[in-house]
């Protein structure tokens, strides 16, 4: 027999915390992980540095296990257990086997510094560091290589200095003087110069500060080590920047390595403040890219002292400029996310006659961590189409699962110029190819005319069994306004596709005849089952409507004016990340509470509770295990079979968790109602939905080229239609000659 592998949750850079439950973990930090079930202490340290990414020679933690004590229905207690041999992570390890229904461990990891004067990095002193290391800017290259009496291993304080600079000399002496050069404070512009030197730092600043009050430009100094100091613009595009250091054969501080004039305009002094947040938020962008607008505004005011009023979409568009750079920086970003997120993707263009450039048609993307969370949804996707307010007149399209909360799951985007018949096979077929291959989904989409050429074409993968084509409701309800434009004979189409019972189906539909045959002959060309509740056999989880604000919500980046499609892309990237970490945090707190089902269900739930209270329920067993129930109130009555899950409301099957009549009869035999609740609405379903983890994206140096793409250029707009010529009123008549023949006559 084969060794048990155990899922393991570690969890660290938070605190436990004791609930009603027992134990449980706040945190920042979370990795899932598997281990195998005879595995040894000393082997899950080793894993665990690896998981982490903790520094052995820096740091080391201890190991509290989170271990199960008071089992009762739906319901656990935990005790904390510390891991410190085989012996205890054994007992640990064992609990997946012992109790089924606890499908992963949780592992509490208290970690400690075990090095002294180790960098912190909420203790740097640039944006740049802040987000992951030294100083690396595009237009500088700045190397401080000293001779240094003082010890170097000496860190920096960490303080930012904000002051001004000028306008320097051109010239950048770079020979080496062999007496010193001793500075005033009171320079020109055209003093600085590699060799100058200085008491010591505070001369140093104060001399550039000085400058900088006939040249209105401002920089920021690091001290990158002690006595070690680069002065940059704040300014991402200016060229000018200083280095300087303490020099051990005189022990003064010398400009060693200087690169001038300024670039940029003088600051208007009123103007500084935007302009500083601007400048350091497009540095820290540019660093690295993918960073949350929550960590942005969290380190500066950490470092700056006052909240930020600068947005990070201000800054991403100065970053990615125009729409025509925009679509050409578009391949390097997406193999940007295919290197670190494992990002699928696949391009349609134009080739010009020169094949190294083309015109761009479609991008269609998935990323991995959605495709994987996908596995733990409902059998169903979500399709639909959004005009994007741009220039160029594209569209975005999106595919989305349903998870356990009822709240829509990205799943697969596409941006292109335009949709069509053959735009839907290849974003169809897309999915079909890189995101799922389930058997038995049900596809929930407008009844446009060319998606239904593509389901029903030969060998489609979205027939039946394969997939079960549903339309949604209001958009059936407005195709088919548009050819009856009747508000009465709307509402009758709206209550027909909404009624779960098929008596109910019936009548409807012959009151449609009877009003208007042709709206009838119209609604025969369409299976009931495509639009009907009554006739759907449970596909479509009681979903009717496509819910489009919602649908669309984490793609609010594309409807922003000016925002150009890299950066919507990116932004779009900062949502999944943001929607991922909350869903995640949100079901594993809830998990702790020892909750089981998801809200919705609950509230479901409690809502028919309530009914009990004001209605009576009769219940009347019959043959088979089957129940007969009804209400004084209520003429029909219903059957209910529980070991099939199933009403003759409908209800039951179609929404997968019990009805009212389901709950009289659980009351009546005092059953638990949450075992006939569908698994796809349990929390532990909606965390494992969003337990993937995305990776930061590399800085935009390190961005290649895109493998098989050639230079993108915008889509070509097809011309416009010639106007029609204008319409004249004259009393009832309408006529249409050009207003100059009018006056000839």
């Amino acid at each position: 027999m084969s060794e048990v592998n155990v899922p393991v949750f570690c969890c660290w850079n938070g605190c436990i915390k004791d609930g009603t439950n027992g134990i449980y973990y706040e945190g920042s930090n979370y990795r899932m992980t598997t281990v195998k079930g005879k595995t040894k202490f000393n082997e899950l340290l080793d894993h665990l540095y690896q998981v982490t990414g903790l520094d052995r020679k820096r740091s080391k933690f201890g190991i509290i296990g989170r271990y199960p004590t008071d089992i009762q229905a739906f319901r656990v207690k935990y005790k904390p257990l510390p891991v410190v041999d085989d012996t205890s992570l054994e007992t640990m390890l064992e609990i997946t086997t012992k109790h089924p229904y606890i499908k992963d461990i949780d592992l509490y990891l208290e970690v400690e510094s075990t090095s002294v004067g180790v960098i912190d990095p909420a203790t740097c002193s640039s944006p740049s560091d802040i987000l992951g290391g030294s100083s690396k800017r595009q237009k500088t290259d700045i190397h401080v290589k000293l001779e240094r009496e003082t010890d170097r291993n000496s860190e920096s304080d960490g303080v930012v200095h904000l002051v001004d600079s000028s306008t320097l000399n051109k010239d950048s002496i770079s020979g080496h003087v062999s007496k010193p050069c001793m500075s005033s404070l009171w320079l020109d512009d055209h003093d600085l110069r590699v060799g100058l030197c200085f008491k010591d730092g505070d001369e140093l600043k104060k001399a550039v500060d000085w400058c900088s009050l006939k040249a209105q430009q401002k920089c920021v100094v690091r001290e990158t080590a002690k006595d070690e100091y680069i002065f940059e613009c704040i300014r991402w595009k200016c060229k000018w920047s200083l280095g300087a250091a303490r020099m051990k054969k005189h022990g003064l501080v010398e400009i060693i390595k200087y690169t001038g004039p300024h670039t940029c305009h003088p600051i208007v002094p009123e103007d500084f403040k935007s302009e500083f947040e601007t400048d350091e938020i497009e540095r820290a962008v540019r660093y690295k890219p993918t960073q949350t607008i929550a960590e942005l505004k969290k380190w500066w005011k950490k470092k700056i002292g006052y909240e930020l009023e600068t947005s990070k979409e201000k800054a991403i568009k100065r970053v990615f400029g125009d729409w025509d750079q925009s679509v050409e920086d578009l391949p390097k970003l997406m193999s940007a996310l295919c290197s670190s997120n494992g990002l699928l993707v696949d391009w349609k263009f134009d080739l010009f006659p020169n094949p190294n450039f083309a015109s761009f048609c479609v991008v269609f993307w998935a990323f991995p961590q959605s495709i994987e969370g996908f596995q733990h949804c409902r059998p169903l996707i979500v399709v639909d189409t959004k005009n994007l307010n741009c220039e160029y007149q594209l569209k975005l399209m999106i595919a989305s699962g349903v998870d356990a909360a009822n709240k829509y799951f990205p799943l697969a985007f596409a941006v292109t110029k335009e949709v069509s018949t053959d735009i839907w096979r290849w974003f169809l077929t897309g999915i079909r190819e890189k995101v799922t291959q389930r058997k038995g989904l049900c596809l929930i989409s407008s009844p446009h005319p060319d998606i239904i050429a593509v389901v029903n074409e030969s060998r489609s993968q979205w027939q039946e069994p394969w997939a079960y084509h549903r339309f949604c409701l209001n958009h059936f309800y407005s195709q088919f306004s548009r050819v009856f434009p009747s508000f009465c004979m709307g509402a009758r189409i709206r209550r027909a596709g909404s009624t779960s019972q098929k008596d109910e189906f019936v009548s409807y539909m012959n009151d449609i005849k009877e009003k208007n045959p042709e709206a009838r002959k119209w609604l025969d060309q369409f299976p009931p089952n495509q639009w009907a509740l009554a006739h759907d056999n449970g596909r479509r989880y009681g979903i009717m409507e496509i819910n489009t604000k919602a649908l669309f919500a984490v793609c609010n980046a594309f409807e922003l004016a000016g925002h150009v499609v890299t950066g919507s892309v990116l932004l779009l990237f900062d949502e999944l990340r943001s929607k991922f970490d909350k869903s995640f945090s949100c079901s594993r707190s809830s998990l702790n509470c020892g909750d089981v089902y998801t809200e919705p269900v609950m509230d479901k739930l409690e809502e028919f509770r309530t009914t009990f209270v004001t209605y009576s329920y009769i219940v009347t067993p019959l043959d088979n295990n089957a129940f007969q129930v009804a209400t004084a109130l209520d003429k029909g009555e219903c059957i209910v079979q529980l070991s099939d899950c199933s009403c003759t409301c409908g209800d039951f099957q179609r929404y997968k968790f019990p009805c009212l009549h389901a709950l009289a009869v659980c009351k009546k035999l005092k059953f638990n109602p949450l075992q006939y609740v569908d698994d796809c609405y349990t929390l532990e379903r909606l965390k494992r939905t969003y337990a993937a983890i995305f990776s930061h994206v590399p800085e935009m140096s390190a961005w290649s080229e895109a493998s098989g793409v050639p230079r993108l250029l915008p889509p070509v707009i097809p011309p416009s239609p010639p106007p029609s010529p204008p319409t004249y009123v004259s009393g009832t008549k309408c006529r249409t000659t050009p207003l100059a023949t009018e006056k000839k006559s």
